[in-house]
């Protein structure tokens, strides 16, 4: 759904800003993100952490949540075919949600943007507690839509995540490789899902998706579709 590779440009931003090393700032933020985006720990936690092996701390005045959102804030950009899939999904009467590995600040920054809006929901690691690909995170988010693995589609850039969903026993795992491959999967899938089967709810990930129908409606009918994000 998301235009974003990795967190490295914020990574590098704050590196900068206090004169560390790039390279060993990464490292330190790679292995202590799981922790943030699992919402185990604060974002001033988490900075104060990180630059504390460096032997500096927050500068007097800086905001942590603005530090790690600046860079993702002006740099993020929506992926615009995606964006009209998921919009041609729900207008079928799919529903949609979004259900992305990352962080409070970032989360509550695609809330203020609207991106809310494009979705029947936002399912986030860090308010589920867990992160993709692991079991419970896909158990909680499918609690929280109320529906059942055989139910969901599922959509991810990451294969790891991809096959994280097919362990959990979400059968209708796709990678996300572009939109026009996207689209021709999505349009292949709906044309051979089992009437019986059509009451399903997925998500996209962070940069990720799943596809479920608001009621329950037969191929030929109005229906609906979710489908991630994403991101992702």
């Amino acid at each position: 759904m998301i235009k974003w590779k990795d967190n490295y440009p914020i990574y590098d931003f704050i590196a900068e800003r206090y004169g560390v090393s790039r390279s060993g700032l990464r490292r330190v933020f790679d292995l202590a993100l799981p922790r943030l985006e699992a919402g185990e720990i604060s974002i001033r936690g988490f900075l104060m952490g990180a630059l504390g092996k460096f032997g500096e701390r927050l500068r007097r005045g800086d905001s942590a949540e603005e530090l790690w959102t600046e860079p993702f804030a002006r740099l993020e950009k929506p992926r615009e075919g995606t964006v009209r899939i998921v919009k041609s999904l729900r207008r079928d009467g799919y529903r949609v949600y979004l259900f992305s590995n990352t962080s409070l600040p970032h989360v509550r920054f695609l809330r203020r943007s609207g991106w809310e809006r494009l979705f029947d929901g936002i399912l986030t690691s860090c308010e589920l507690g867990s992160c993709k690909p692991s079991a419970t995170a896909f158990r909680r988010a499918l609690e929280r839509i109320g529906a059942a693995p055989s139910e969901v589609v599922f959509i991810d850039d990451k294969e790891e995540n991809v096959r994280g969903a097919k362990e959990f026993g979400i059968r209708c795992a796709l990678r996300f490789t572009s939109t026009s491959a996207l689209k021709r999967d999505v349009a292949s899938l709906l044309a051979t899902w089992p009437k019986r089967r059509l009451l399903t709810r997925s998500r996209p990930s962070s940069q990720q998706g799943r596809v479920v129908p608001r009621r329950s409606r037969r191929v030929g009918e109005p229906g609906q579709a979710d489908q991630d994000q994403s991101a992702e």
